[in-house]
């Protein structure tokens, strides 16, 4: 997939390897058969051994991939336990793309990122009052509301 955007080019080229793979020729059934595609456009993000992190199918206009993606990188720091990288990643979501699909997502992990660095309830709790705040009907309002 090709976005002519500098901003999503920017992200990728800063942050990412990027691989396409054409799941029609032979050649490359192997990875389609390894990561059970199904639709396209798949994105992946995986670590240096391949293993994925995070991931997503379906087409998004230019904004809205760039959310989705510094929110799965941001994810993707989380799992590799990079808390202060995924925190600026997800901080930098909220900032460019706030109204995007991945915000409230972004704003979940947030909360998460500070309180597995921390290990402070305060921070999780912070982050997830924020997300009740800007984003009330999305679906991470509905996660965090362990009541």
């Amino acid at each position: 997939m090709t976005y002519p955007q500098t901003f999503v080019q920017d992200i990728i080229e800063a942050q990412c390897v990027p691989v396409q793979v054409n799941n029609t020729l032979d050649a490359n059934k192997p990875t389609v058969e390894r990561f059970r595609h199904i639709w396209t456009p798949d994105v992946r993000v995986l670590d240096g051994s391949g293993f994925e992190l995070y991931h997503w199918n379906g087409y998004l206009p230019p904004a809205e991939f760039a959310a989705r993606l510094l929110t799965g990188l941001g994810y993707s720091r989380l799992r590799l336990r990079q808390f202060d990288e995924a925190a600026n990643l997800y901080a930098d979501v909220l900032r460019r793309f706030p109204t995007a699909f991945a915000a409230p997502e972004a704003q979940y992990f947030t909360g998460v990122a500070a309180y597995r660095k921390t290990g402070e309830a305060n921070a999780l709790l912070h982050g997830w009052h924020e997300l009740e705040k800007a984003y009330p009907q999305s679906e991470w309002a509905v996660k965090q509301n362990f009541d």
